[in-house]
């Protein structure tokens, strides 16, 4: 058996060396162990006393049917679609807020005879667009309107009805049942209108 190695005195190297640092661990103080421990048992309270599924001071809790537009009253009724929300959204940005248009760009909805005359010319533009020249209100305008075929017929009669009632206009509503016949008649169409004289002459 071998004997164990005697150890080495340290030389005078090692002694002018420090020992290695140890980390220390340093514990949380006190009072922001308390805090969380409060914070975590009144997150825990409020979710447990907070009513939910019914109306309420403590939020947007508002219910499916809240949300839902309300119902017709009786057929044929105006469509329960913000109309003026849709026109704020699609529409006020070539034809401005005040219906006025862009003088020489955009056409005027305000007393415009496209806008109070026949209801189905009026919803053939917005389900096919125009492009071209259109005569409105004693000026020619050169430009393209889009066809918004992608909205709903509820959507349509909505906005329509919307522009025949606001800026003085003062028309009939556009019923949906109107748009769904228009759309249906005119299915075939892929190309907008080739300016005011096309759509006159009709599909």
């Amino acid at each position: 058996m071998t004997p164990p190695r005697k150890r080495s005195p340290p030389t005078a190297q090692l002694r002018r060396e420090n020992a290695d640092p140890d980390e220390s661990v340093k514990p949380l103080p006190w009072f922001l162990v308390m805090s969380l421990g409060a914070m975590a048992m009144w997150g825990a309270f409020y979710i447990y006393a907070t009513p939910s599924g019914i109306e309420s001071a403590y939020g947007d809790q508002r219910t499916v049917a809240t949300l839902r537009p309300p119902e017709k009253t009786a057929p044929g009724a105006a469509p329960a679609v913000d109309g003026k929300q849709l026109f704020g959204a699609k529409c006020a940005a070539c034809h401005q807020a005040s219906g006025l248009g862009v003088a020489g760009v955009f056409p005027p909805l305000a007393a415009s005879e496209w806008v109070l005359g026949d209801e189905k010319i009026l919803t053939h533009i917005l389900l096919h667009g125009v492009v071209g020249e259109m005569q409105v209100r004693g000026n020619t305008y050169n430009g393209a309107m889009p066809a918004w075929n992608s909205l709903s017929d509820d959507e349509l009669a909505a906005v329509l009805t919307y522009i025949r009632s606001d800026w003085g206009n003062q028309a009939p509503p556009i019923l949906t049942g109107t748009v769904k016949a228009q759309r249906e008649a005119t299915e075939s169409r892929t190309e907008p209108y080739q300016g005011g004289k096309e759509l006159a002459a009709g599909p």
